[in-house]
């Protein structure tokens, strides 16, 4: 039985797609088994996975398109995994060599855990958004339908899995399927998660991508997969991923300071402070209005 089961749905990004296949392929210190769900995909698709097929870890479960975004196919292909966790990745994203033994690891006292909120930027730089399953606060957050990210670097157990209400399915419209399916797994009674102290994946997020040809975001792929292979680059990112999470600490911090001037300015105004009598004049008592 495989450590991990690692499932990257799919609809139309035959060019991007076989870059994260070869990074969930080169998982180390942990056995996996890759599952392909092709959601209504084209021969394009097809052709780009054809070199990988004759790896016995791999099955690609070609299926036609689904409702919504495929979320029902995602959840018959799990019905036929073996790994003792389950892991998602996006077909246009990378997981890094340790993504599955670190949620492996993980998920021993968690019952969800995800990566590292960090993001790439088009020019290469590391952004860090503030998010951790392991706390309730966040965990409050998702619930109300606020936050969790996409579904890269999120990993959940398969008995967990086994205990939902539903599993994947069809999100409403205008909900992110991710988000859904996050809503019901932190809904469970007794939900534990909990969030990577190192970065296991990198997340290309096409919303900050519009302006990016395929050719572009293929040409970017092709730059990161080649920095994977560089012994010194997990050190690198470790860097980088402390310089992220301090510059996210600066941004939060300035726009703390410029609400607490904004609050301070409107505390001086006429209307303010006639508010403030409003509220602390005794009851039934009637108030002058200042003529300053």
């Amino acid at each position: 039985m495989p450590d991990a089961t690692i499932l990257i749905p799919t609809h139309r990004h035959a060019q991007l797609l076989p870059f994260a296949a070869r990074s969930a392929l080169a998982q180390v210190g942990a056995t996996i088994e890759l599952f392909i769900v092709g959601d209504g995909v084209a021969d394009d698709t097809r052709d780009a996975l054809a070199p990988y097929l004759s790896d016995s870890r791999v099955r690609f479960f070609d299926r036609p398109k689904g409702e919504r975004n495929g979320e029902l196919l995602r959840h018959e292909a799990l019905q036929e995994s073996s790994g003792e966790i389950v892991c998602y990745l996006s077909d246009d994203d990378l997981l890094l060599p340790w993504y599955a033994a670190t949620m492996r690891d993980l998920l021993v006292r968690a019952d969800v855990a995800q990566d590292l909120p960090v993001n790439v930027w088009p020019g290469g730089e590391l952004r860090y958004h503030g998010f951790n399953l392991g706390r309730p606060e966040f965990v409050e957050r998702v619930a109300d339908g606020v936050g969790g990210g996409g579904l890269t670097g999120t990993a959940h157990t398969r008995a967990y899995y086994s205990r939902l209400p539903f599993g994947w399915r069809p999100a409403p419209a205008g909900t992110p399927s991710d988000l859904y399916m996050l809503r019901q797994l932190v809904a469970m009674p007794g939900f534990r998660g909990a969030m990577t102290d190192r970065l296991t994946t990198l997340k290309f997020p096409s919303s900050i991508r519009g302006d990016m040809s395929t050719a572009d975001r293929v040409a970017e792929l092709g730059r990161w997969e080649q920095r994977l292979a560089d012994p010194d680059f997990a050190a690198e990112l470790d860097r980088r991923v402390t310089l992220a999470a301090r510059a996210a600490a600066e941004r939060l911090k300035l726009t703390a300071v410029g609400l607490e001037r904004e609050l301070d300015r409107v505390r001086r105004t006429r209307w303010w402070r006639l508010r403030v009598a409003v509220a602390e004049s005794p009851p039934g008592r009637a108030l002058r209005r200042s003529r300053t």
